[in-house]
């Protein structure tokens, strides 16, 4: 329970401050919808931070439906609780880790066109659960709550201008 308050906190205040601008800035509409991540294996780079902890860096793609629409493409990097030769032999979200995806976004924004940068970052719990916060900034910008699956993708809600 602590973990969505601290969360939703997390994306209330992010929302405040990547949405504030200037006083003639578009007022926030509510967004919601869903995503797909599909990542490039082959372009996975592993190494080795400690006994028990493993960097991956790894080729991905965002794909958004809904308010949100379009792709963003760019690269994951993860922390996974796990030494490297076990996290390249399993599956996503076997081992908790936090990540973060940093990408171009060049799609719509409640149906305007936009492009922009894409920040996805969270923790992936055992099990592949996965909670974190979407941050789009451009010319439209966005602060989203996710509930996503590793390696599949998930639901988004929050506000955009």
């Amino acid at each position: 329970m602590r973990r969505t308050i601290t969360i939703a906190a997390l994306v209330a205040g992010l929302a405040g401050t990547v949405l504030t601008g200037p006083a003639s800035a578009a007022p926030a509409h509510p967004a919601a919808g869903a995503f797909t991540v599909a990542v490039a294996f082959p372009t996975a780079v592993f190494d080795d931070v400690g006994t028990q902890v493993c960097r991956v860096s790894i080729a991905g793609t965002l794909t958004f439906t809904g308010t949100l629409s379009g792709v963003a493409t760019g690269t994951i990097t993860a922390l996974v609780l796990a030494p490297c030769s076990e996290a390249q032999s399993t599956p996503p979200g076997t081992s908790r880790d936090v990540f973060r995806f940093r990408g171009a976004f060049s799609g719509t924004v409640d149906g305007a066109a936009t492009t922009g940068t894409l920040t996805y970052a969270g923790m992936t719990r055992v099990g592949g659960a996965i909670d974190a916060t979407v941050l789009l900034s451009g010319p439209a910008r966005a602060a989203l709550r996710a509930d996503a699956l590793a390696g599949v993708g998930g639901t988004y809600a929050g506000v955009t201008t």
